[in-house]
């Protein structure tokens, strides 16, 4: 059976653009405040832990109370609303992407950012066909919600990449039958606390095994254009 790959997925904070250091900072000082039992660092180690996921999601397996979970998830929809608008691409992103799409890929995005923040970022609909985003009134999310899109739309899972920087994704996409791409991560290595967050997180699991897939490139024909959100 013919199944070579036509769609690479891509993650978007952390592996697209640089965001997730910032992401961080915020999101650890509105879970502070709201757990005012464990100190900003506590709050930071355990929002990096649970990265992956919504932030209602991460939210609750924090330990926030379920009445306060709206109210903190507004508000830093709101903070990624402000600092997205300011944050675009490295070229070196744009052209390893745009070396996909020459190749005669498909390119899509899997993020949970709120569809209503994505829409904001007129400059994806250059680099992607297709963006996957988190709707909280439909439940739709990374994972099972938005590869179901994917293959109603025609593709199936061997055709599929996943590329992405965080464990709980590439576990994720991994379990449901598609083939995985781990990259370094672009949050920026100055902030010396996160980095050692990270690498204690890192010493307490195990070692992961992923299947790691790499499209070669071939000139073609480029394909832009607007993205259906879906």
């Amino acid at each position: 059976m013919d199944c070579r790959v036509r769609l690479v997925l891509f993650d978007l904070d952390g592996t697209v653009i640089d965001t997730m250091g910032r992401y961080a900072r915020i999101a650890s000082r509105l879970i502070a405040g709201a757990l005012q039992s464990i100190a900003p660092e506590e709050a930071l180690e355990r929002y990096l832990e649970t990265s992956g996921r919504s932030f209602r999601d991460q939210l609750r397996l924090i330990g926030v109370p379920e009445e306060k979970v709206e109210e903190l998830a507004a508000r830093f929809e709101e903070e990624k609303k402000r600092l997205l608008q300011s944050v675009e691409p490295s070229p070196l992103v744009v052209e390893r992407i745009n070396r996909l799409r020459r190749a005669g890929l498909k390119t899509a995005l899997s993020t949970n950012n709120e569809c209503s923040v994505v829409e904001r970022l007129d400059w994806l609909s250059t680099l992607f066909d297709v963006i996957l985003c988190h709707d909280p009134a439909r439940g739709d999310g990374k994972g099972d919600p938005h590869l179901r899109r994917l293959l109603e739309k025609g593709y199936r899972r061997c055709e599929i990449v996943f590329v992405g920087d965080s464990d709980y994704d590439l576990e994720t996409y991994q379990r449901l039958g598609i083939r995985v791409l781990r990259t370094q991560g672009l949050w920026r290595r100055d902030d010396r606390v996160i980095e050692e967050i990270l690498d204690k997180l890192k010493a307490r699991g195990t070692p992961k095994t992923l299947t790691e897939y790499e499209a070669e490139s071939v000139e073609g024909p480029s394909r832009p254009g607007r993205i259906p959100l879906l």
